[in-house]
């Protein structure tokens, strides 16, 4: 059995499939609850052992009485029929108590474990939700409007350099040429950039809106992507 100080010590891998405090403070709840139930079991326990107890010396008191009514043979037949009747008597009344404490006792451990099994089913769930939610997160991350194109834009910065050194092989003098040619590359990156970035920030807020209408019953909260 988990105690509370193994859950509070559960850890996950904080990423951008998750919210951190969501799942701390889930676990924070979790571990009161556990612990709640776990320090209900160990009372119930010390009950067990409390009426187990209970139990020997009513046994011990059987035994007692017994003892009582062979001595009571020895004497006279009116004073074993009374001490037989006094002794069914406190039997009969260690039974039913004994009977009372045990369905009780068990009543409680029944409770208990039905709400060891409901904590365990809402673990379970919660779980499930949080896999499915990282799962969603993965496949917007692998989609295509998280990807650049990058071979256009590697092409273009290959043409600006090849560029950018025949003219600095024509004017290797000249540095006020050679540092218009760089500003005027890094001026067409930018501009690329600046193209690109808004289609793909278009893009990603599309396939975020819709993997989140799909999951709108697992009343969770999306993480907002920011480049």
């Amino acid at each position: 059995m988990l105690t509370p100080i193994e859950i509070q010590n559960r850890s996950f891998k904080s990423g951008i499939g998750y919210d951190k405090k969501d799942v701390e403070a889930f676990f924070k709840d979790v571990a009161k609850n556990y612990e709640k139930l776990y320090k209900e079991n160990v009372e119930l326990n010390d009950k067990m052992g409390v009426l187990n107890e209970g139990i020997q010396y009513y046994k011990s008191i059987e035994k007692t009485l017994q003892k009582a009514l062979v001595l009571a043979e020895r004497t006279s037949d009116e004073t074993k029929e009374t001490a037989l009747q006094k002794a069914k008597a406190i039997e009969q009344e260690a039974q039913i108590k004994a009977k009372s404490m045990l369905m009780e006792a068990e009543k409680s451990l029944d409770d208990i474990n039905l709400k060891i099994i409901e904590l365990i089913r809402q673990y379970d769930m919660y779980k499930a939700q949080f896999k499915q939610l990282a799962t969603t997160q993965i496949e917007i991350l692998n989609s295509d409007s998280f990807q650049l194109e990058i071979a256009n834009l590697n092409t273009f910065i290959k043409k600006s350099e090849s560029s950018n050194g025949q003219e600095n092989s024509k004017s290797q003098m000249v540095t006020d040429d050679t540092a218009l040619e760089e500003n005027s590359v890094q001026a067409s990156r930018d501009d690329l950039l600046d193209e690109v970035i808004p289609k793909v920030t278009h893009n990603t807020t599309k396939a975020h809106n819709k993997n989140e209408s799909k999951s709108q019953d697992d009343c969770f909260e999306y993480i907002e992507v920011e480049d």
